[in-house]
């Protein structure tokens, strides 16, 4: 018996050591660093953007993404207009219609000579070696995998052998235009953040930027790019034979020959994103912007605190003296983050927090870490929100430019909330890919953008009135209450888990005392 277990440790050391050591062959394999590239000043989004930068030095141009269709056709028309360079940056890149019709997009643009490079997270590339394969072999397309499993099958293992390093993961969302324009924000790639067909859909929210800050965009993703941690495809992914080429070629022509696809083809047809730029003002809301982002070094556990993106992030958005709302579809708070909000509430400032109700959340165990945080923020004077879900809206009805809906309804209205805002005294606004959570603190690298825009922050604050959402209390000082008021009937109160099972409020209960909260 003791031999057995003797035997099995000495196994999983064994194996533990082989496959740090193949990360470690794969981080140190020779790779071309990679610079931003700029396009011609009379290319065509240069061309664009140059009158209306002339006329604001120094500002930033902001267009707010809140509309789904709009953030998947800003990203379509701006891939199709690049003539340079195209450098995009995301941590989860789904294989459905949008994600086929984006990867297409960006094969097109090579085609014509545009430069292509792809940062991808591999925590979510589980299935997509082939497509992945296939897509960099086209010429002009260099792909990078950000700290890669070296067992493509299996991950599960490589989790429980190298957990340190596999448990820190590059969050960060953004795609660079012609070094001209940047999206950022809190969308992966995928239906469920475009697709108003999807079931899953998230409630999210992009922003497209022009001016100074897209050359910071530009510099933290070439500092990606350059890490030991982003291992070119080529020294993880098997080439791709003729024939399976062949087969995912077929894949994504009848995937994107599907009813719901050409339904989706002729939405975002009619978005017409780029005819904005028409405007005088190009359609901009020009402001001031900081761009606020951890050092790759934050994923190999070797960054200071001081150099994190958090203390920046403070520091932008500055200290709260009337009001701070703050959104975040999977929130952990922790002892010390309610400390934090509970200082500011003690000021006098209203301070407004919303995240997913337990029947939307679909991390449950991240619930876990927020829900036997509640009572301690409501007694300290937080207000809580949760979001309950999507109204229907009428067929056809589309958001404005700021997101809100021409029948005054609001841009919240998805089956899941997901986006990441931080508004403060009406005056500025963080939108990005940071949660308010250990895991976006500690492990995660993220990214985002303090806007210094009194409109756009008002437009976020007044959303929390229009948005469907559970207020939260407290019944006697103890007892939860969650109130979902209605315009023209009696408002509903729960004493329990609004639309939630029962398995999902035990499986919350005894998430709540495991000791993981560090992690979430």
């Amino acid at each position: 018996m003791i031999l057995g277990l003797i035997l099995v440790a000495a196994s999983t050391l064994v194996a533990l050591l082989a496959v740090r050591q193949r990360f470690r062959r794969l981080a140190a394999r020779p790779r071309q660093p990679g610079t931003t590239r700029p396009a011609p000043r009379d290319a065509p989004l240069p061309r664009l953007l140059a009158g209306a930068l002339a006329q604001h030095p120094g500002l930033n141009g902001i267009h707010s993404l809140f509309d789904p269709l709009d953030a998947l056709a800003a990203r379509l028309e701006l891939t199709q207009a690049a003539v340079s360079s195209i450098d995009v940056q995301y941590y989860i890149w789904h294989r459905d219609t949008a994600g086929l019709m984006l990867l297409g997009a960006l094969c097109d643009a090579a085609a014509r000579g545009v430069r292509v490079r792809l940062l991808l997270d591999d925590n979510s590339t589980a299935g997509l070696d082939d497509t992945l394969a296939h897509f960099a072999a086209h010429p002009n397309v260099e792909l990078r995998l950000f700290n890669p499993f070296p067992m493509r099958r299996g991950r599960s293992l490589g989790y429980v052998l190298d957990f340190a390093r596999l448990n820190r993961r590059m969050h960060n969302k953004a795609m660079i235009f012609d070094a001209s324009l940047a999206i950022i924000g809190g969308r992966n790639i995928g239906d469920d953040y475009f697709n108003d067909f999807s079931s899953g859909m998230y409630m999210d929210m992009d922003i497209a930027a022009a001016g100074p800050v897209v050359s910071e965009v530009s510099a933290q993703f070439d500092a990606y790019w350059a890490s030991p941690l982003a291992v070119p495809s080529a020294h993880v992914l098997r080439a791709l034979p003729p024939h399976r080429a062949r087969s995912l070629t077929r894949t994504r022509a009848a995937t994107l020959a599907r009813p719901q696809a050409t339904a989706y083809r002729a939405a975002l047809a009619q978005a017409r994103y780029l005819a904005r730029f028409d405007r005088p003002d190009a359609g901009f809301l020009w402001a001031k912007a900081d761009l606020v982002v951890d050092p790759p070094a934050k994923a190999e556990g070797r960054a200071r605190d001081r150099d994190l993106l958090w203390p920046y992030l403070l520091h932008a958005l500055g200290r709260p003296q009337r009001e701070m709302d703050l959104i975040s579809g999977y929130l952990v708070p922790t002892r010390a983050g309610v400390r934090a909000l509970a200082r500011i509430a003690a000021g006098g400032v209203r301070v407004r927090v919303m995240t997913n109700s337990l029947a939307l959340n679909d991390v449950g165990i991240v619930h876990a870490g927020y829900a036997h945080r509640r009572k301690p923020l409501l007694r300290a004077g937080v207000r809580l929100f949760e979001y309950a879900g999507e109204r229907p809206r009428p067929p056809g009805q589309k958001l404005d430019l700021l997101g809100r809906h021409r029948k005054g309804t609001s841009p919240f209205s998805r089956n899941k909330l997901h986006a990441k805002v931080f508004s403060v005294d009406r005056a500025r606004v963080f939108i990005g890919s940071f949660n308010f959570d250990p895991r976006s603190l500690w492990l995660n690298t993220e990214l985002g953008v303090v806007i210094h825009s009194p409109e756009l922050a008002t437009d976020l604050a007044e959303a929390f009135g229009t948005t469907r959402a559970y207020v939260l209390s407290l019944e006697g000082g103890h007892a939860l209450r969650w109130t979902l008021h209605h315009a023209n009937r009696p408002d509903e109160v729960f004493t329990r888990e609004p639309g939630a099972t029962r398995g999902q409020r035990v499986f919350v209960a005894l998430a709540s005392w495991l000791p993981i909260e560090w992690m979430l």
